[in-house]
């Protein structure tokens, strides 16, 4: 199984020495931490954490963020409900599935140009390096010129 599934995302040239500003949400306060913990610590992501959709809506329309990483299934809202809301809100806006479901369990119709997949498991480096270049490149494409919000 190929660990990330996305749409047309390929890499390009972004804003070279930018921080990305990301949304994090999840209702795993311990896995949010240990993303937010690890992708922070170069200083070339900024996380912003929420572990529920609403809230996180919240805090994507009061600030500025590159892109949404969510997880799936969570307890108020879900990850397809977050994500199709987001939409209504920013049209572009990345976002991407951190999951520990496969693919198929209903969200595999709603990967497209600006939604990819990253399944939660395996080895955590691996894992780690392959979250990271993903939120490159898919924020790098946004960067070419059909990014819409803020």
């Amino acid at each position: 199984m190929t660990p990330f599934i996305g749409g047309k995302c390929t890499p390009g040239i972004g804003d070279v020495g930018r921080i990305t500003r990301v949304l994090y949400v999840d209702d795993d306060i311990s896995f949010l931490e240990i993303v937010k913990v690890i992708l922070e610590k170069d200083g070339e992501f900024s996380i912003t954490v929420s572990t529920e959709g609403e809230e996180a809506l919240n805090i994507l329309e009061r600030g500025e963020f590159d892109i949404v990483l969510s997880d799936c299934k969570m307890v108020r809202m879900d990850g397809a409900t977050l994500r199709e809301k987001v939409r209504m809100m920013f049209p572009s806006m990345p976002f991407i599935f951190l999951t520990g479901r496969e693919k198929k369990e209903g969200i595999s119709g709603m990967l497209d140009s600006n939604t990819w997949y990253l399944q939660k498991g395996g080895d955590p480096a691996v894992q780690f390096v392959r979250l990271a270049d993903l939120i490159r490149i898919c924020t790098r494409t946004q960067s070419q010129g059909c990014k819409s919000h803020h």
